[in-house]
């Protein structure tokens, strides 16, 4: 429970960043077409809420009020290219782009763009983002307690409201045994009613693949923001899981009765991959030195006069293998 609760003051700082998210690296959506998301049926009704005819962000593009959002017929699945973009801070202190998009039809629209929320973010880039080696290793934070001589790693928290954790023991003098190092996985939902005492959890993942755990302890609380109740398990994984869940997108889970499909499938595994490499030395492997090539030489070979081999028949010494060295004097010790 300790560990549970430290893990959710950690997640609070942290953001989240998905496959077809830039966040703040906006220049990795230069040069690329941007696909307008759609919407499930039932928010469709809202349309969309950030695009707008000017770059002073005051009036929405296609709406039908002054107050309204842009139709969701307007822009559904219309692929745009970003021309250019800038950055600037909102009435809150948030760091925000606006970003300059083109398409034939709408002509140049501009998007308010908020890097901390990748649910909002809108589009989809075709072929996916590449992303730089080492760019998800950059959002693993890392916490130390010293009284403990722990070393804790997360993820963000946000899209799908899953998060990794990795907490790496060192030994000491109250704790002599070796390094143990143990990553957990916390996955929370938001539901009407409240069940105490729940519990169960199953993970699908891409490939027909699935993790069940049907008697893992849920963690029921208030929910703090909205109404509602927040359902949360907290699972040690297993070296099995581990392998599955950084090798496989995970695709859906449920909690005691309630499901979600996940959206970051992609950017949860890569999480993954960087939460395991936290804290860990990398393996140096010896530089071995090159061998020292010996020369060999056959007595019987006929091609080696006097049994030595090379133009001067010498050893490395210098000397020859009939005791004289090359200007022909006796190298041999007299008795």
């Amino acid at each position: 429970m300790k560990k549970l609760i430290l893990f959710s003051l950690i997640i609070l700082s942290n953001f989240t960043y998905g496959q077809n998210f830039p966040s703040t690296s906006v220049e990795l959506l230069l040069g690329k077409d941007l696909k307008v998301r759609e919407k499930a049926e039932s928010i469709q009704k809202y349309g969309y809420r950030d695009f707008y005819i000017s770059d002073l962000l005051k009036v929405k593009y296609d709406a039908g009020q002054s107050d309204a959002n842009t139709r969701y017929e307007s822009l559904v699945g219309r692929v745009f290219r970003l021309i250019e973009y800038k950055q600037y801070t909102d009435k809150t202190g948030a760091k925000k782009f606006v970003l300059k998009v083109e398409n034939p039809e709408t002509g140049v629209l501009y998007y308010d763009y908020d890097p901390r929320f990748e649910e909002e973010f809108e589009f989809v880039a075709i072929g996916g983002l590449k992303y730089p080696d080492g760019f998800f290793d950059t959002f693993v934070k890392s916490f130390r307690d010293k009284f403990k001589n722990e070393k804790s790693y997360s993820t963000p928290q946000g899209c799908d409201k899953i998060t990794f954790l990795k907490t790496i023991n060192h030994p000491s003098v109250f704790n002599p045994s070796k390094t143990k190092s143990t990553i957990f996985m916390q996955v929370s939902e938001i539901a009407s009613d409240i069940k105490l005492n729940s519990q169960g959890m199953t993970i699908l993942l891409e490939n027909d693949l699935r993790i069940d755990i049907p008697r893992e302890k849920l963690r029921v609380e208030t929910n703090s923001t909205t109404e509602g109740f927040v359902y949360t398990a907290f699972l040690e994984l297993r070296p099995e899981h581990i392998k599955m869940l950084s090798e496989n997108k995970m695709t859906d889970y449920r909690l005691y009765l309630y499901d979600k499909e996940i959206v970051c499938g992609n950017t949860l595994k890569e999480y993954l991959k960087s939460i395991v490499k936290a804290g860990e030395k990398p393996v140096v492997k010896p530089v071995e030195k090159p061998k020292e090539e010996v020369e060999v030489v056959n007595p019987k070979d006929p091609k080696n006069k006097n049994g030595a081999k090379g133009k001067n028949a010498k050893d490395v010494k210098g000397k020859s293998a009939n005791g004289k060295d090359s200007k022909g004097k006796d190298t041999k010790k007299k008795k």
